[in-house]
């Protein structure tokens, strides 16, 4: 059963979206003053400004959009499930049995596993404190530990 099923929040698009505003201005800014009347200007010229356009917007604000929609948190009534924000992500899978510990920290969860010397940091996850919640409810209980 799913308890919780996040993605990379929208602050995460921040500065993408600013960067597009910044390119498309000044790029249209330039396309404009080449296409003013006095001026004779190849085409080919202006078309070229605008696939450069195209492919900075694509560079700058697509590929991260891409990458903040891919990345996803689930947390299962056994597992753990990890999936990285890259193009060819690979997904981890973390069994609940074990997380021996769970913590937030600065907008992340960091998780002790078992087999691990250090825990493992997962950044910008949504609701981390909802999530770490989420998680340090469904841990099965330890023989001597009390919650």
């Amino acid at each position: 059963m799913v308890r919780a099923d996040v993605t990379s929040p929208l602050r995460s698009l921040t500065f993408p979206v600013l960067e597009l505003i910044l390119i498309t201005g000044l790029s249209w800014i330039l396309i404009g003053w080449l296409d003013r009347p006095e001026a004779v200007v190849d085409m080919q010229l202006r078309n070229g400004v605008v696939v450069v356009w195209f492919l900075l917007a694509l560079w700058r604000f697509g590929l991260p959009l891409l990458r903040s929609r891919r990345r996803r948190f689930i947390v299962t009534d056994r597992r753990i499930v990890v999936r990285d924000g890259a193009l060819r992500s690979r997904v981890d899978s973390i069994p609940l049995r074990d997380v021996r510990a769970v913590s937030r920290r600065r907008r992340g969860i960091s998780l002790a596993i078992s087999g691990f010397a250090r825990p493992l940091y997962f950044p910008d996850v949504p609701k981390t404190k909802k999530v770490a919640g989420l998680i340090e409810s469904s841990l099965p209980p330890r023989p001597g530990h009390y919650r």
